[in-house]
């Protein structure tokens, strides 16, 4: 969806009857941001429109856990997410609007004022340590923090992007493809030697991201510039034998960040703090002028090529690359990549073929096998292949453990069948364990719908339009309950 098409498709620039769109902020991969005006108030905001609009609205939905929580001073903002009405077509993210450039933007400047001082340079990175730690006593891991995702203006600093912000037990299902994003990786994301997939994995793995931004900023370089180093977690220089003007107290903590086992770094980003301000004054005292080594240019192998063409939307190519390494090695990554590649251009039989001809590949021992397991059964849901599906998300959740968007995925492959009941022990386990989900909501008004019991189905109507009161579906079927004479 370009800044063109989304123009013709709103006339007078407007996004159905909440918001006028000003100007366009940036245009993605992922969708394109807008300065945007809401009519209800007036209010100047951001606006996200995903790319994916065909895609379901928990799909799209980026840091709900921020709606209606006090605000940070160091966190963009989430107000609202939702199907903009009154058509309901497009799905929303209305974001706090920072005028500011971005870390990555003024790094690459070569800023004098940021990157020659140690102080100007710590000062952003204790703010932005206060952003995750804010996020993190949300329940919320980051996943994607880098250079591009924080905002700058004047000495505020504000973390953004929320596209891998989620809850822990979300955070597998959600692939990071783009290349830079990757280099900021913890190995265990990547698919290293470590194979414990419990939720503080994740928030070790923002402790690892944030270890190797701080790595970025004081060598000008990053600890890794391939896929493939990431996940093997290969040597690196310690960042003194770069910059010599990095003090001991430093490179102790950000070695610490960087280390391959998530339970050898730092406990929590609150711990972090302190640690953080004592070796930034140690810092202080050693060196205060930060000596700006030359920055590396790095090196592109195959993992790192792949990855490129698969931020860039270009699968076949994609899948090339990785297959002629998967010819030549069997690499567990390049077979992982293929199917990607092949899934995300929609070519599901193909991909059901990878595994049907490698069955190899899903091996238990491998660290890459739940996730190479969760796109065999996508693709397999996808092709309508049901009963080879249902085999293949009992495996899943014998493997990852009772994830609710398994669970979803189980219930919905239940209902399928008719098997309604099963279908809707699943889901009231689920509501019981995280109520107030819409997503749970919806599917229990249909399983009630189908079980012919029409008061709970507008039991739990009336709890979902609660939450999403604008939502047409809801609408539209409270009518129908109406109808018949059940509110």
């Amino acid at each position: 969806m370009s800044r063109k098409q989304l123009i013709f498709a709103h006339s007078e620039n407007r996004l159905g009857n909440r918001y006028e769109l000003l100007d366009c902020l940036g245009d993605g991969s992922h969708g394109s941001v807008w300065r945007a005006q809401r009519l209800s108030d007036g209010m100047i905001v951001a606006v996200k429109i995903p790319r994916e609009q065909g895609a379901k609205s928990e799909d799209l939905a980026e840091g709900s856990r921020l709606i209606g929580q006090p605000s940070h001073p160091n966190v963009v903002g989430v107000y609202w997410m939702g199907r903009v009405p009154p058509s309901m077509e497009w799905y929303a993210i209305e974001m706090e609007y920072f005028p500011s450039v971005t870390l990555a933007h003024l790094l690459e400047g070569g800023d004098q004022g940021l990157v020659a001082s140690y102080e100007r340079l710590f000062r952003y990175y204790h703010l932005i340590l206060q952003g995750v730690n804010h996020l993190h006593r949300l329940g919320m891991c980051h996943g994607d923090i880098k250079p591009h995702n924080i905002l700058i203006s004047g000495e505020n600093l504000k973390l953004t992007d929320f596209g891998c912000s989620v809850l822990p037990e979300d955070m597998y299902t959600r692939a990071r493809e783009n290349g830079g994003t990757i280099l900021y990786s913890a190995p265990e994301i990547v698919g290293s030697a470590v194979k414990e997939r419990n939720s503080s994995v994740f928030f070790q793995a923002d402790i690892y991201s944030l270890g190797v931004l701080l790595y970025h900023l004081v060598t000008n370089r990053l600890p890794h510039d391939t896929l493939s180093q990431v996940a093997r977690h290969s040597p690196f220089p310690r960042p003194r034998e770069i910059n010599h003007s990095v003090s001991p107290a430093i490179e102790e903590f950000i070695l610490r960040c960087l280390e391959v086992s998530p339970s050898q770094r730092w406990a929590s980003v609150v711990e972090m703090l302190p640690a953080f301000q004592k070796a930034w004054k140690y810092q202080t005292d050693y060196q205060p002028i930060r000596i700006l080594p030359k920055k590396q240019t790095p090196t592109e192998d195959w993992s790192s090529q792949a990855l490129r063409l698969l931020s860039e939307n270009a699968f076949s190519q994609a899948e090339n690359v990785a297959f002629s390494e998967f010819e030549m090695t069997r690499d567990t990554q390049a077979f992982l990549i293929m199917v990607k590649a092949a899934f995300r251009d929609q070519r599901y039989f193909e991909c059901i073929h990878f595994f049907q001809s490698n069955q190899d590949q899903l091996d238990h021992s491998s660290p890459l096998f739940a996730e190479l397991l969760r796109y065999y059964l996508d693709a397999l849901i996808e092709t309508r292949q049901i009963r080879e599906a249902e085999r293949i998300i009992l495996d899943c959740l014998k493997v990852e453990g009772e994830k609710p968007s398994l669970q979803l995925k189980h219930a919905s492959l239940l209902a399928v069948q008719g098997r309604y009941q099963e279908a809707c022990e699943v889901l009231m386990k689920l509501n019981r364990e995280l109520p107030q989900r819409p997503e749970i909501l919806k599917r229990l008004v249909m399983i009630y719908e189908q079980l012919r019991d029409l008061g709970k189905a507008a039991s739990f109507l009336k709890a979902y339009r609660k939450l999403l009161p604008e939502d047409r579906w809801a609408q539209v079927k409270f009518e129908k309950f109406e109808s018949l004479g059940m509110r």
